[in-house]
């Protein structure tokens, strides 16, 4: 047995560093496993399973030693639209992802307890043949096409946090977790921007290879249980600071800096009958925390695209961002246990956009416009060592407009999601 979980435990560190995702709650994923999913993520006081660190890591204590494996058939549909009469319209031709996800908890003692969860945090990936920014650059400012290529980004980040969590009492546990962050990132089709970049080369703006980058952060939360029928918890997580993506010091601010926002999530579970849980989460990402997503994109001067006052060049540590705020997500998820082989989950979240029409330029390459979502779930035991778990979201079609974008011309991005998920547990 002992030798299985370390197989186990190795298997989630290698399941992280192939990580991926796209948008959900600005680039963040709505929920982490098919139980969270379920739920609409809504588990900051009701720990699901193994992978409550991406939540919550005191969750370890309240759950019973396990294994969680899940993989996640994730589809956005996302548009966009430029020029005049929103002419050139262009769907992304990617549609289908695949995202893993995954934890273990093992019991240490009484009152004790490790795990590690192992999660795709976020991410876009967004490609359009027909490179929207070529054909749409010269219908403001008149000077012709470009020829850029395919229009292209693909970034992604993984988390592995391993945890301790501490029962203080059978009412209250703490736990902690160090964050250790992956992501990648690749664009092509990006060198309408060249004239923005520091020395107007671009070297290190567009069509470079995959480049990597590492970095740490800790998450710490507390769940207590105040009343028979009612538990709470709270979670907090530091940024996580990423060394620089040296391949794209032209792109991003700060030299390439792309540190993963510090968030935190409160919630309340309620339980009015031993089978019915209702829970409610509140949650903050700071977006507007990191510079080369916070600050501000190119905006239009008469004659085309311009640096905004107050910014830089793009790859300067005030350089142009995506114009993204800080955004609030709110979360309601229900989850019923029909009898002991048998549960079942329904939520619903709805957050803030983190940017508006007047950043949707940057934002073609990263559509982030979706804010209100649908889930289902269930889990069905068929013994006592084993579950299956599956969850299935809709994220609603939403869509940005301006009537003037950086490049003169109105401008539109639409995008909805659909996504099924199926996960195995073992229970030791």
């Amino acid at each position: 047995m002992e030798s299985i979980r370390k197989q186990l435990g190795l298997s989630l560190i290698l399941l992280g560093i192939a990580s991926q995702a796209s948008a959900t709650t600005g680039y963040f994923a709505l929920g982490y496993g098919p139980k969270s999913n379920g739920m609409a993520g809504a588990v900051v006081a009701a720990p699901q399973d193994a992978t409550t660190s991406a939540v919550n890591p005191a969750g370890m204590s309240l759950i019973e030693e396990r294994a969680d494996f899940s993989l996640m058939l994730f589809s956005p549909i996302r548009e966009a639209a430029l020029g005049n009469n929103l002419e050139v319209r262009k769907k992304s031709k990617r549609d289908f992802f695949v995202i893993p996800n995954g934890g273990f908890k093992e019991q240490l003692n009484e009152q004790l307890s490790w795990g590690i969860s192992v999660y795709a945090n976020g991410g876009m990936n967004t490609t359009y043949t027909r490179n929207v920014f070529d054909e749409t650059m010269g219908q403001g400012n008149k000077t012709g096409m470009a020829n850029t290529g395919t229009l292209h980004i693909d970034m992604g980040q993984g988390i592995i946090a391993p945890t301790l969590s501490y029962q203080i009492t059978p009412e209250h546990s703490f736990g902690v977790a160090p964050l250790i962050g992956v992501q990648y990132f690749k664009a092509k089709g990006l060198g309408n921007f060249i004239g923005f970049t520091e020395n107007q080369t671009g070297t290190d703006l567009t069509n470079r290879a995959y480049d990597f980058a590492y970095g740490a952060g800790v998450r710490a939360g507390w769940i207590g249980q105040v009343h028979p029928m009612v538990t709470l918890g709270v979670s907090a997580s530091s940024k996580i600071y990423m060394t620089e993506f040296h391949q794209y010091s032209d792109l991003f601010a700060e030299n390439g800096g792309f540190d993963i926002p510090a968030n935190f999530t409160t919630g309340i579970a309620l339980h009015p009958h031993s089978d019915l849980t209702l829970s409610f989460d509140f949650q903050r990402i700071f977006y507007g925390d990191v510079k080369s997503i916070a600050n501000k994109g190119p905006v239009f001067n008469g004659a085309g695209p311009a640096i905004p006052a107050g910014q830089s060049v793009l790859g300067a540590d005030n350089g142009i961002g995506f114009g993204w705020d800080d955004i609030d997500v709110f979360r309601v998820g229900l989850q019923y246990e029909v009898n002991q082989d048998l549960t079942l989950r329904a939520g619903y979240s709805w957050n803030d956009r983190p940017f508006g029409g007047d950043q949707l330029l940057f934002n073609v390459i990263a559509p982030a416009v979706t804010n209100k979502h649908m889930t289902f779930g269930l889990s069905y035991s068929p013994s006592e060592f084993g579950e299956w778990n599956i969850s299935y979201q809709h994220a609603f079609k939403e869509h940005v407009s301006s009537e003037q974008t950086a490049f003169g011309v109105p401008g539109s991005l639409s995008m909805y999601q659909n996504a099924f998920e199926i996960g195995y547990s073992w229970k030791f």
